[in-house]
């Protein structure tokens, strides 16, 4: 009997052994599958960038004002960031929240309608707020986190939050509408830039009751930062890049959501993210050297499902360049007039800019993994 009874347990521990073994076997499969970066030197270091706000004007965002009588939420306020609390409040209380949930709808009028029988995502969320704070004459943005190991589309792969302008502490402030919270260190509140800097647990989180369960489910998140440089949600698309900021010390990575990689605009200080948006735009030509992007180009029936084909161009103040050079792993250097494009071969792929076909400006390797 008691032979039996260490025959089954020992059974029993050999089959979970087995699936943990398996498990963690696909999991780490999984993760060395992609695009990954090997090489970037390509950082942008200038300032000179012009972003895009949603204005209060616009016939869409005066319908939302007025069809949910945003003035009224927010009349009793004492200052821009008191504005920007209440109206915050009143998203919150609005929608439900899961991170699940997928919806079709990209504007707040649209989602508000879906909220009254349906959960919503923190994208949800975001798109709501930026748009209500516009509509009300705040300067608004729609950010996100974004995890370590961020290779595709996944429900815990981000998180989207929101920052506004505050005219009354001369920033931009971070607000997680999704928990109708915000974070502040010395009596300030703080941008998400400077939450990535100074971490989750030195600095006060305002709103939540339990702190430390809080943090625990969004510390994940909390590896890089990104915002949209055209803001706007209504009208033509003036910019379709992104801007990525992270304080690690760790290489940039590619993300590819579902069938798209983003052009992402990857920096190591946080200047773009500092700029007023009261300030009227100015080229002042003060780029040094010009910068890489990539995105990735819809496959042609000819190339094959796994191919992963790269549109690539080069901006410098805030506008595509024209004429350069390109070399790609080693070969002679090809004469661009605007834009180029190339497949991204198994393992390591590296691409050089330059002016003259002599000094190289930027050079980045790719590594990717079928």
């Amino acid at each position: 009997m008691v032979k039996e009874k260490l025959k089954r347990i020992v059974c029993l521990f050999i089959i979970l052994i087995t699936i943990c073994t398996v498990l963690g076997g696909c999991k780490k499969e999984t993760m060395q599958k992609g695009v990954f970066v090997t090489k970037w030197d390509n950082y942008y270091e200038g300032k000179n960038i012009q972003f895009y706000y949603e204005i209060d004007k616009d016939t869409n965002l005066q319908q939302l004002k007025n069809d949910y009588k945003l003035n009224d939420v927010v009349k009793d306020s004492k200052d821009d960031f008191e504005k920007a609390l209440n109206l915050m409040k009143w998203v919150h209380s609005k929608m439900k929240y899961s991170k699940g949930s997928i919806s079709t709808k990209e504007d707040a009028l649209s989602i508000l309608k879906e909220a009254k029988n349906s959960t919503l995502s923190d994208k949800d969320f975001a798109i709501v707020y930026s748009q209500c704070a516009a509509s009300i004459g705040i300067y608004a943005r729609r950010g996100e986190f974004r995890v370590k190991n961020s290779q595709r589309d996944g429900k815990d792969s981000y998180y989207k939050v929101c920052e506004i302008w505050s005219d009354k502490y001369n920033k931009w402030i971070m607000l997680d509408v999704v928990n109708n919270c915000y974070m502040e260190s010395g009596g300030k509140p703080l941008s998400a830039v400077e939450i990535l800097n100074l971490g989750l647990e030195s600095i006060n989180t305002m709103g939540v009751k339990d702190v430390k369960k809080y943090i625990k489910k969004i510390k994940q998140y909390f590896y890089s930062y990104t915002i949209e440089i055209d803001n706007n949600i209504y009208g033509t698309p003036k910019s379709n890049s992104f801007i990525t900021y992270s304080n690690d010390k760790d290489l940039p990575e590619i993300r590819i959501e579902g069938n798209l990689i983003r052009p992402t605009i990857f920096v190591k200080n946080d200047n773009l993210f500092k700029k007023c948006p009261r300030v009227s735009y100015e080229n002042d030509n003060s780029d040094q050297m010009a910068t890489l992007i990539f995105s990735k180009k819809k496959l042609d029936s000819n190339e094959k499902s796994e191919d992963i084909v790269l549109n690539g161009a080069v901006f410098k103040d805030s506008g595509m360049i024209l004429g350069y050079y390109i070399s790609i792993d080693g070969k002679p250097w090809i004469e661009v007039s605007r834009f180029f494009t190339f497949t991204l071969n198994e393992g390591n792929n590296n691409i050089r800019l330059s002016k003259d076909k002599k000094d190289i400006i930027r050079e980045v390797t790719i590594e990717y993994r079928k």
